[in-house]
């Protein structure tokens, strides 16, 4: 997926038809570019506004997903608010779930702990040390 406005030329053209097309695509288009934006810009205080306006907006499709971001809007904005992210978390967790199911049945917890240590291993960041310093 690539941002809107690094498209190629015939890509531009073609989404241009699409949103020409259809108003509701259109619609939709406009406020996932903001969401989007609210995001990399981490402007979460503009949240309440965006779901005022996705919702007010019957035709983009969106009222559902915005209606479930006012469920707990405190910790979405707070999240989307913040440089903290629970991405290296969640990228442990989604280890572990992998190599849980393609064990299944094969293994007990020992190897399973033992290769989830070395995938964590293999993930960390390479430092390049100073010869300088040893």
């Amino acid at each position: 997926m690539s941002h809107p406005d690094h498209l190629r030329a015939d890509d531009q053209l073609q989404l241009k038809t699409l949103l020409a097309r259809s108003p509701e695509l259109t619609a939709a288009t406009t406020h996932v570019r903001t969401f989007a934006t609210i995001m990399t810009n981490r402007e979460g205080d503009r949240l309440r506004g965006w779901i005022a306006d996705v919702c007010a907006d019957q035709q983009c499709g969106l009222t559902s997903f915005a209606a479930g971001l006012i469920i707990d809007l405190d910790a979405v904005v707070f999240g989307m608010s913040t440089e903290w992210s629970s991405g290296p978390v969640e990228g442990r967790v989604n280890d572990l779930k992998a190599l849980k199911r393609g064990m299944f049945g094969r293994a007990r917890l020992p190897l399973l702990r033992k290769r989830l240590l070395l995938t964590a291993a293999s993930r960390q960041p390479q430092t390049v040390t100073d010869p300088q310093r040893s």
